[in-house]
């Protein structure tokens, strides 16, 4: 992704999908909140008004591998769904493997005290959008 704009991240689900963006410089990537939808179609607007929101130069969407590496029904479907972003937003979308980041991100919210399990699940689908976008630009700027 070019540097000096900002880009955004995501995690997609077919009920939920995480956003998370990161500072134009590529070294933080933040959560937003959590984007609730019924259709690719709905999610694919919802995630183009949220790069045209936050101003965004490319999208990196999570791509559900198996631990193998091997690809699943979820990989197609995140595939897909990132093509057709792309389509709509006319910006450059990338997948990014999100192998364990749903882990991770159910770990950095118990790390920051929240201990409810109900209260992870409201907030782990951005947090893995976090994780996603924060291991994409921390590989592209060497620091992985």
């Amino acid at each position: 992704m070019e540097s000096g704009t900002k880009i955004l991240g995501v995690d997609f689900g077919l009920k939920r999908v995480g956003l998370a963006v990161c500072d134009s410089l590529h070294i933080l990537a933040t959560p937003l909140p959590v984007v609730y939808t019924k259709s690719m179609r709905t999610s694919i607007d919802r995630v183009a008004a949220a790069a045209k929101e936050q101003c965004v130069g490319g999208i990196v969407v999570g791509l559900p591998l198996n631990l193998d590496g091997s690809e699943s029904v979820q990989s197609g479907r995140a595939r897909a769904f990132a093509r057709n972003l792309g389509k709509v937003t006319g910006l450059p979308v990338e997948l990014f493997d999100e192998r364990l980041t749903t882990v991770e991100a159910d770990e950095l919210l118990i790390e920051a005290g929240v201990t409810k399990a109900a209260e992870r699940a409201k907030l782990i689908d951005s947090m893995a959008a976090k994780v996603i976008l924060q291991g994409y630009i921390d590989n592209n700027n060497g620091r992985k």
